[in-house]
């Protein structure tokens, strides 16, 4: 059987989850295009595909119906936006996920980019590699109320990445684990007292369509506001974002995630209090061999090449 393999950090730094796919006796097929795949090019791969270890590309019911032998699709991360989950269930194919695979990485990417954007540490070291001498004026994290949105594994991690500094911790999601938010002093908000209260907001929450934070909310913020975002792109109405930051309210920006990846939205491209990343939170050696690990494993689970032993399964029975 083949599996194709779609995301370019898979099994970049060890070669163990290939080989130990190779010695059960699958053939690897790796994304020939080495980029995210257009809905064309992936149904062109996937034709005589039986399994794929998945990143970005979208999952449609299109692609679902030109790939005849596809048997199940295990994702390399936890969202699964990009996949048409109700017709994967209707056609039987099952979908699993790499839950807690990056967690840490992207957890410690966001504390990253809080302190770049209260710091201007990006834009510093840009002038500077130009041999421009230019300082800018920061703002401290101590004494700073950062409101966390979505306390799943990655907002529980910032959460407690933060406990060394003097922070207050505001926290809102649908469900809560209460003896977390006790443990680690977090405040249960609304997300409207969140938007209103926090000097720093940070979005670790699922997309589900609409956004998050828009033009009410940022209405409703505090001036000087630092806004992150390494979950999904449409939390964010990014019109609303760019006339806040215009008007002052947002004091700086730090955005993983973009609209129209892999390209950038070039309206922030000369503004020296936003950082962009090319959706990188999640990429350090030791994800990408955790991810990698368990995206295979996932595969021979299900295919009965091993035993099951971890619950990352969202199981669709035949």
């Amino acid at each position: 059987m083949k599996v194709l393999v779609t995301s370019n950090s898979f099994g970049k730094y060890s070669n163990e989850p290939q080989r130990k796919l190779e010695e059960a006796g699958f053939e690897v097929i790796l994304n020939p295009y080495h980029r995210m795949m257009n809905e064309e090019e992936f149904i062109e791969c996937l034709s005589d595909i039986d399994a794929v270890i998945l990143s970005t590309e979208k999952v449609t019911k299109k692609v679902i119906d030109s790939s005849p032998k596809l048997k199940m699709i295990s994702r390399y991360g936890v969202g699964l936006d990009n996949v048409d989950l109700e017709y994967c269930k209707e056609k039987g194919i099952p979908v699993t996920v790499t839950k807690g695979g990056n967690s840490n990485a992207v957890a410690e990417f966001a504390v990253s980019l809080m302190l770049s954007c209260l710091r201007g540490v990006a834009s510093a070291n840009q002038y500077a590699k130009q041999n421009i001498w230019k300082k800018f004026t920061g703002l401290d994290l101590d004494g700073k109320t950062i409101g966390v949105v979505g306390l799943g594994a990655i907002g529980k991690l910032v959460v407690k990445k933060l406990q060394g500094f003097d922070v207050k911790i505001l926290g809102y999601d649908v469900y809560y684990d209460e003896e977390f938010v006790k443990k680690y002093s977090v405040e249960k908000v609304s997300i409207d007292d969140l938007v209103k209260n926090s000097d720093i907001i940070t979005l670790h929450a699922p997309s589900n369509g609409k956004a998050i934070l828009g033009k009410e909310e940022f209405k409703k913020m505090k001036d000087n506001v630092v806004v992150i975002n390494t979950a999904r792109s449409d939390l964010i109405d990014l019109d609303a974002l760019l006339e806040a930051i215009k008007n002052n309210k947002v004091f700086a920006a730090g955005l993983d995630v973009h609209e129209n990846e892999p390209n950038f939205d070039i309206r922030f491209e000369g503004l020296d209090n936003v950082i962009l990343t090319p959706h990188q939170a999640a990429i350090s050696k030791e994800a990408s061999n955790k991810a990698s690990q368990m995206a295979v494993d996932n595969i021979l689970d299900y295919l009965g090449r091993r035993k099951r032993d971890d619950s990352s399964t969202i199981d669709f029975k035949r």
